[in-house]
């Protein structure tokens, strides 16, 4: 009998006092048992690692599924600003467009009209990236392979990146744009309230501009203004904002008045019965200057009112607003 066909016998004593259980097993057997049992072993070892592997990938899938979520969201609030930003700076576009008209104010000479607004706009709406990000946290979006939604998240932000510094140029052109027109709209801002705009005092007009039949000659002669007729002192004010360059005595005006309202522009004011600002006084639109009298060449209460442009009188009646 060869070596593996040796038996061994197992004796099991349920208790002390019952019969004891034999059987007989050949070595062969317990080698083979023996060595299924530590096969078996090994293979639970492996799955159990196996498992925990797994279950370690599906974890660090799931949260970096959570963290791609939560960055699209992210990223979706921004592909909203930047549309935002993009249809203001639209509307800043055609507001620009606007002003420019209103104020009569020439694109720079750079540009051709009307170029630059095409291009800019054009730039604004060619954009990369939607103006509305898709349903970036949908369940869909969450079955994407985690490497292809990592290529999106990039992709975005590219997109969010280029629309960024194409918004930033666009935005500094609108910056200088305005600039400009500001200027112009404040130096015309200082002619507007450099014109005298408004009735000096409140009367009833006598007498207008031009060749008229003087009441002291009885011939014709140039009236270089127009004559108001008022209560005696009633209040006379500037019709515009200038410096006071004159005040005084004239033989033919009586006590009268003179503005320089800048931009080539005078006024001046006859017959006063008082005079209340001083040579070298800056004065506003509204502003009192004087009251109405008789004084001069007169012949009752009103306010001799006249307005040079240039050195040249012209008719006052051509400024007045109200």
């Amino acid at each position: 009998m060869g070596k593996n066909s040796e038996t061994y016998t197992v004796m099991i004593l349920p208790s002390p006092t019952s019969e004891p259980y034999r059987f007989s097993v050949t070595k062969k057997t317990l080698y083979c048992t023996i060595g299924g049992a530590s096969f078996l072993g090994l293979l639970l070892v492996a799955f159990l690692i196996q498992y925990f592997v797994l279950v370690g990938q599906v974890w660090e899938m799931n949260l970096l599924r959570n963290e791609t979520k939560s960055q699209k969201v992210q990223i979706q609030g921004f592909l909203s600003t930047v549309s935002d930003l993009k249809k203001q700076l639209l509307h800043l576009r055609e507001l620009e467009t606007k002003l420019r008209v209103i104020t009569d104010t020439p694109v720079k000479e750079d540009s051709k009209p009307g170029k630059e607004n095409k291009e800019a706009s054009a730039e604004l709406m060619g954009m990369g990236g939607p103006d509305e990000a898709p349903d970036l946290a949908s369940d869909a979006s969450l079955r994407t392979a985690p490497e292809t939604q990592i290529s999106n998240t990039r992709d975005l932000l590219r997109s969010i990146q280029e629309d960024l510094g194409n918004l930033t140029e666009v935005a500094t052109r609108e910056e200088a744009a305005f600039q400009q027109i500001s200027s112009v709209m404040q130096g015309k801002r200082a002619i507007w309230a450099s014109t005298p705009s408004i009735w000096p005092v409140s009367g009833w007009l006598t007498s207008g501009f031009g060749n008229r039949i003087s009441p002291f000659t009885g011939e014709v002669s140039m009236h270089k203004g127009i004559d108001i007729a008022a209560r005696p002192l009633t209040p006379v004010v500037a019709p515009a904002n200038g410096i006071v360059v004159r005040t005084g005595f004239d033989g033919g005006f009586g006590n009268m008045i003179r503005i320089d309202h800048g931009f080539g522009m005078m006024t001046a004011y006859g017959h006063l019965a008082k005079i209340g600002v001083h040579v070298g006084q800056r004065v506003s639109r509204g502003q009192l200057i004087g009251f109405v009298g008789s004084t001069g060449l007169s012949t009752g209460p009103h306010l001799h009112y006249e307005v040079y442009v240039n050195s040249s009188p012209v008719n006052p009646l051509r400024y007045i607003l109200n």
